[in-house]
């Protein structure tokens, strides 16, 4: 005798849903999904309000970011506007209209991007100390290092190194250590500066400044 079919088996009393499965589908996996889907509404109708209100936290917090973000790219291309004008200014010679124009981007655009380097060049055309020295104490690795040897450099023409150190894996270093040498040479330490120029022609043989550093040795 044959087993009657499985729509024939007594099935357990089950919640009634306002969904109706076809016939076609009706398996325990689909009635599962139908459960799982009005129990996710049912939780969603009980805490309404709490995730109503982190939904609008989350909204004041994207916003918020997306305005700040929108607001420093703002700056960022009214600085950059600035100091591409004061470079125009500085290839065609006139250095006096290309430092009002870092000036200005410096004094209204601080921090920004462009006006970082608009301060770096300001600083280099004027000799400002005050305007390399935070970029010299910066993370900025293009604009730390130069600062850094401009400002030595400045120091050695005074007669005095300030204490700033231009690391190995800087790409200034070649230019840290030749100012070392000449300031060694200054003072007549013969010895400190052979040792520098064999450190120089070691690491960077291959630079005019190294042939230039051997000829003031010797």
């Amino acid at each position: 005798m044959k087993k009657p079919p499985y729509k024939v088996y007594k099935r357990k009393e089950k919640e009634k849903t306002p969904v109706h499965i076809p016939e076609r589908i009706d398996t325990p996996q689909a009635e599962q999904l139908v459960s799982d889907f009005y129990k996710l509404l049912d939780f969603i109708s009980k805490h309404r309000a709490k995730l109503l209100g982190i939904l609008a936290f989350l909204f004041i917090i994207g916003g918020s970011y997306l305005g700040y973000s929108f607001y420093e790219r703002s700056v960022e291309l009214k600085a950059a506007e600035l100091v591409d004008k004061g470079l125009y200014y500085l290839d065609n010679g006139n250095e006096k209209e290309a430092v009002s124009y870092f000036g200005k981007a410096v004094k209204e655009y601080r921090g920004a991007p462009s006006a970082r380097l608009a301060q770096f060049l300001l600083g280099k055309i004027e000799k400002k100390e005050d305007e390399l020295k935070p970029l010299a104490s910066s993370n900025s690795y293009l604009l730390a290092p130069p600062s850094k040897t401009a400002l030595i450099t400045w120091g050695i023409d005074k007669g005095k190194v300030p204490p700033y150190q231009v690391k190995r894996n800087e790409w200034t270093h070649p230019e840290y250590l030749y100012d070392r040498l000449l300031f060694a040479l200054k003072e007549g330490k013969v010895k400190e500066a052979e040792d520098i120029y064999n450190a120089l022609s070691g690491d960077y043989g291959s630079l005019p400044i190294s042939s230039l550093a051997g000829r003031l040795v010797e």
